[in-house]
């Protein structure tokens, strides 16, 4: 199951690339509402760079796993390429909201710990633009996903070159979320416990069972004084006619032997933020929860919208829609 679960990681990065060739990303300016449109621009600018040597790079380290990303590439779906840009988006408008309103003094310190961070490049992107005040960035995952981008960062010059530049300040660590006991002390090693911390879980949770998911959320709450977990996740659909993720978890036991084993526990956007359990942790937590296409229509602009419908021809909005509705981005802040 961990091979498995790795492969989504070559989907992801997959669908980036796509997103990135299609012009999806970057946003253009005045992408978002409110006040962060300036810190999205910095935070993207090199984004295209640092992707497509990251890929030309893959080729040469792991063949199988380039040819796989490159067949992924071909002819994507126009609802994919929105989608990657919309999860991509709210997980970064998350994080620089948070920043921004939360940490808003310019010396206030912070950490970052990505969870299954995979080929994901947001440590460099976030230490560039931060990197006065980001203490740590850790990257965790499975050993053969962390030796890999190990191999790919250290190949590229100018990857190489980052990752050097902020030695002290990046970390990856090879772990299986599923051992929280190991996890916990390894993170307890790298990150101190009193200054804010950003969690990101990436359709992470999705594949960790309930008690595994509810052990690693508690021990973390419990353990860092203050921080706010960002969670990207599919979610079933709790009315009784939803088909939706009985369907997606049907063909990914079919077609890979994937399971998502809460994809039909938490299933809507009034029981996903269970997984938080605030009862049992502390009550100064906070959170929020969208699904994408509350994003869709509370966050990206006119102007954005009508950008992106003009990169590829989309005459699937309903089924953009649906498929949306069914994925959350959740940010639960709290402060012992």
């Amino acid at each position: 199951m961990e091979r498995i679960i790795q492969q989504t990681d070559s989907d992801a990065f997959a669908s980036k690339l796509c997103a990135i060739n299609y012009k999806y990303l970057p946003p253009t300016p005045c992408a978002i509402t409110g006040t962060i449109d300036d810190d999205l621009q910095s935070l993207y600018q090199n984004i295209a760079t640092l992707h497509i040597d990251y890929y030309h790079n893959l080729k040469e380290e792991n063949r199988n796993v380039y040819g796989k990303i490159n067949k992924l590439m071909r002819n994507p779906f126009p609802v994919m390429n929105y989608g990657t840009y919309l999860r991509t988006m709210a997980i970064d408008s998350s994080i620089i909201n948070y920043i921004n309103n939360e940490l808003p003094l310019k010396e206030t310190k912070f950490q970052i710990v990505n969870f299954g961070s995979g080929s994901d490049l947001r440590f460099i992107q976030y230490l560039e633009k931060f990197n006065k005040r980001i203490s740590k960035f850790i990257d965790l995952d499975f050993k053969d996903a962390i030796n890999l981008k190990k191999k790919i960062l250290s190949k590229s010059n100018l990857l190489n070159q980052l990752v050097t530049k902020y030695n002290d300040q990046f970390i990856m660590l090879e772990g299986d979320l599923k051992d929280i006991t190991t996890t916990m002390k390894q993170l307890v090693q790298n990150l101190d416990l009193t200054i804010p911390t950003i969690f990101i879980t990436e359709c992470v949770l999705c594949y960790m069972t309930q008690i595994d998911s509810q052990n690693l959320i508690t021990k973390i709450m419990n353990n860092f004084q203050k921080g706010v977990w960002v969670s990207y996740d599919p979610i079933g659909g709790s009315n009784p006619n939803d088909k939706f993720g009985i369907i997606m978890k049907r063909n990914l036991l079919e077609s890979r032997n994937l399971d998502m084993p809460t994809l039909l526990i938490y299933n809507s956007k009034s029981n996903y933020p269970d997984r938080w359990n605030l009862d049992n942790n502390n009550n100064s937590a906070s959170i929020d929860i969208r699904d994408m296409w509350d994003f869709v229509s509370q966050s990206i602009t006119d102007k954005e919208q009508k950008r992106l419908r003009s990169l590829q021809f989309l005459d699937e909005i309903e089924e953009l829609k649906i498929m949306q509705s069914h994925y959350v981005i959740l940010n639960t802040a709290w402060n012992i």
